[in-house]
């Protein structure tokens, strides 16, 4: 990432939108001389006052973060950031506009956000995420230092136990090239190198594998993986059934998904779930993609309703194919207006309905007990032909999702025990094991070990939360 300016990201726009300057200059930014004359002489980042600007509350904070956004170049935000006292954090937890602005320019201020101790300050709680985003050697340096991360606003200066290689980790999986190159070639000398490839192998021993071996060759990476007591175990004997059992897809090989990658997402509570309070999902469907050559991933699409919007849309959630994890709200689809949802649970039963891929007859049932519209919902996904219906075809889903042209659908499965906040990790679930090595081997699997039905899932959350009407 190169440090030039990018006033076109949405985490930039974002923040001069919330600041609402009045007249951006050419770069889209507030005006260079407005910027320094607000900046001169303060030396303390806090959420001030505020006041009612064409709609928006505007903080003297969010001021204060346009401007330094506006700077001239990376040199001179670090120079007025490094002065700053951070009392208050930016808008957006995963905020990543200093990157877009400046790129790896940032990183010496990032650097400077880790104290003797190995401590992240993340404060503002853009540091790690901004951290995370920088795909250089340095900012592998930089990781490799971390060992506690500290969101805490003026935290008095402590000393965290033991080696944590979380971020660097993190970080890794993030930036596979040159990532798994520089873990390879400083594990036998750097013993932070050699414990974030342990951590890594334990939650993805057969992943970690091939990304060494892309990384160092096989002869290199063998002897790093036998050097450090690290043997890649058989798969679950019921996960290499289904696997043996499905054809061999001739793709060329890619880079493997990364499962660390749905862990982290999962632990944030941004993964896909049927037990969400706040939302009701109907149907949830899986769908994996090899790219010759380049990152498979999953992609997994979600019919939901919630949190005061009474229509019903598809939600999607991306993982691997070289792409940041996680979440698409950009990318969300309505399926039925809040309007014509609310006419549908009334509807008489047989009344057709109009969804992405045909027409489903609505024949809702047992809405005394789900409450009419989760009824209407579970109708529309009832079986696999009305959910074919209702979800996006493969070369769909991938237009919508932004994966590469070339990505080829391997696998789509609607019934697997998927894992919801609070149980094991993705990268503990058999299924998602599973998905993780068909995609690996080129297997075109056509169920999960499990078999668990939407059904069962829906019982479950019912037991959970007591329903959703």
């Amino acid at each position: 990432m190169s440090d030039q300016p990018s006033p076109l990201g949405p985490g930039l726009r974002a923040a001069i939108r919330d600041a609402r300057v009045p007249e951006p200059d050419h770069r889209g930014l507030m005006p260079l001389d407005a910027a320094r004359a607000w900046l001169a002489g303060r030396t303390v980042y806090e959420q001030g006052s505020g006041a009612l600007v064409e709609g928006t509350y505007v903080l003297e904070s969010d001021t204060t973060w346009a401007a330094l956004l506006s700077l001239a170049d990376a040199a001179e935000f670090t120079a007025h950031a490094r002065r700053l006292r951070w009392r208050t954090h930016v808008r957006g937890h995963g905020n990543l506009s200093l990157v877009e602005r400046y790129g790896d320019g940032v990183l010496p201020w990032l650097s400077g956000r880790v104290d003797e101790h190995g401590v992240l300050h993340d404060v503002p709680w853009c540091v790690l995420p901004c951290l995370l985003a920088c795909g250089t050697a340095e900012a592998f340096d930089v990781a490799a230092r971390v060992r506690a991360v500290d969101r805490r606003i003026d935290a008095a200066p402590w000393r965290p136990d033991g080696g944590d290689t979380d971020v660097l980790c993190s970080w890794v999986v993030r930036h596979p090239d040159p990532g798994y190159r520089l873990l390879a070639v400083r594990a036998d000398g750097d013993a932070t190198a050699a414990a974030a490839i342990g951590e890594l192998f334990r939650t993805d021993p057969e992943g970690t594998a091939r990304r060494l071996t892309a990384a160092v060759g096989e002869q290199a990476a063998t002897g790093l993986l036998d050097r450090l007591g690290l043997a890649v175990p058989p798969l679950p004997a019921a996960v290499r059934a289904v696997l043996d059992a499905a054809p061999v897809c001739d793709v060329a090989a890619g880079e493997p998904l990364a499962l660390r990658e749905l862990d982290e997402v999962f632990a944030d509570g941004l993964g896909p779930m049927w037990d969400n309070a706040n939302y009701y999902c109907a149907a949830m469907r899986m769908t994996g993609y090899v790219v010759p050559g380049g990152g498979d991933g999953l992609v997994f699409q979600s019919v939901v309703t919630g949190l005061g919007d009474y229509g019903v849309h598809l939600e999607f959630h991306r993982f691997g194919c070289g792409l940041p994890a996680g979440p698409l709200w950009g990318a969300q689809q309505e399926l039925l207006s809040e309007e014509e949802a609310e006419r549908l649970v009334t509807a008489a039963e047989g009344e057709p309905v109009r969804l992405p891929n045909g027409l489903v007859r609505l024949a809702a049932r047992d809405a005394e007990r789900l409450g009419r519209m989760d009824a209407m919902m579970l109708a529309l996904t009832a079986d696999r032909a009305a959910r074919d219906c209702a979800f996006l075809d493969g070369d769909q889903l991938r237009e919508a999702t932004g994966l590469p042209a070339t990505a080829r659908e391997l696998f789509t499965l609607d019934a697997w025990a998927h894992p919801d906040m609070g149980e094991q990790p993705p990268s503990e679930a058999e299924d998602i094991v599973l998905a993780a090595a068909a995609l690996r081997t080129r297997r075109a699997i056509t169920r999960s070990v499990t078999g668990k039905s939407r059904e069962e899932h829906l019982r479950e959350r019912d037991q959970i939360l007591g329903g959703w009407a």
